[in-house]
């Protein structure tokens, strides 16, 4: 089994946390986001995952310290690592197009900002899986159209009348990938209209119309991190659905400090008078003092002094002394109160 990551993307909703580092390689608690994906995949497959295949964008910004980080995390799952380079934006059709020689066999495509938790199980009579997820407001979404039988019959994106309130997740299996890239082949041969896209779903429809089998699969959660503030409440369901580690939690203790779980605590991290939690990840490195932090995400070797914050994001080797009660502070920046620190 493979697995297909599109992750050409810049993550511009989630500047300035992207502006230094691929939104997939953010970090939640001691993994990054993409690992966590690959993680929820493989955790319920019975399958081995034997390639792990990344489609990046430009070499510039998705760099060789990113393929390195890639390779490395494709190992922890005794896969191979294979990556290509979408350089033109042109859609999900044209990203997995452009992987186009490794498309063949069963495989697993998955959008790098996607995580979930729930099944994910394959039904070998079906020619391919779409995980989806019931929503309140279909109409903002791309939903899945049943028949009698609950194979899938149609994608329809946004539809403005009631068609499911299964929306598509972002995560598709196929037991031979091959035939969807006979079908993109033609796709991306056709001129596009201005303002148009080559799309996976294209492939998908004309494989449906070949009387190929999809099946519909629901997960139980579904967790966006296109922002910010996306991305702290992905954080808070990951670290309510694990256990951390104790050794995880380890730090340099001084004095009053109240630790109210769940919290993520990295290596060599130093915190006094302060109440850290619930739903607080902390990077090595850190130190924190006289403060209260609760659902807030810090990236490594931060320094927190006389803070009171809540639902923010403070970058890696940041520096926050403020009275903001909500702070989105990039990589390496800085806001401070007190002249003399």
């Amino acid at each position: 089994m493979k697995i297909f990551i599109p992750m050409a993307g810049k993550g511009t909703r989630l500047r300035p946390f992207t502006l230094t580092c691929p939104k997939p390689l953010l970090q939640i608690n001691d993994k990054p986001i993409v690992e966590h994906l690959i993680d929820q995949i493989t955790s319920k497959l019975t399958t081995q995952i034997n390639e792990i295949i990344y489609i990046l964008g430009d070499e510039a910004y998705f760099n060789s310290d990113v393929v390195t980080s890639l390779t490395l995390i494709a190992k922890k799952y005794n896969a191979k690592t294979k990556v290509y380079r979408q350089l033109d934006q042109l859609g999900t059709g044209h990203a997995i197009m452009c992987a186009k020689d490794s498309l063949q066999g069963p495989s697993i495509i998955a959008y790098a900002d996607t995580m979930i938790q729930g099944q994910i199980s394959i039904d070998s009579n079906a020619d391919g899986i779409i995980w989806v997820k019931k929503v309140k407001n279909p109409s903002s979404y791309g939903v899945v159209k049943l028949d009698e039988e609950q194979n899938i019959t149609d994608l329809i994106e946004k539809p403005q009348d009631y068609i499911s309130d299964l929306a598509v997740v972002g995560i598709y299996y196929f037991k031979d990938i091959s035939i969807i890239k006979n079908e993109l082949k033609i796709h991306l041969n056709q001129k596009l209209s201005p303002g148009k896209e080559y799309l996976l779903n294209y492939g998908i429809e004309r494989m449906i119309e070949k009387k190929k089998v999809f099946k519909s699969q629901e997960i139980e959660t579904w967790m966006d991190c296109g922002t910010p503030k996306l991305l702290i409440e992905s954080a808070k369901k990951i670290m309510n659905s694990q256990i951390i580690p104790e050794e995880n939690n380890s730090f340099t203790e001084s004095a009053n400090v109240k630790i109210t779980q769940p919290v993520f605590i990295g290596k060599n991290v130093k915190i006094k008078d302060s109440e850290i939690g619930p739903f607080v990840s902390i990077g090595d490195n850190t130190d924190i003092s006289n403060s209260n932090i609760e659902s807030t995400l810090i990236y490594k070797s931060v320094k927190v002094s006389n803070a009171d914050i809540k639902n923010s994001i403070l970058g890696a080797y940041s520096v926050y002394d403020g009275s903001n009660k909500e702070i989105f502070l990039g990589d390496y920046s800085q806001i401070n109160n007190n002249e003399d620190s």
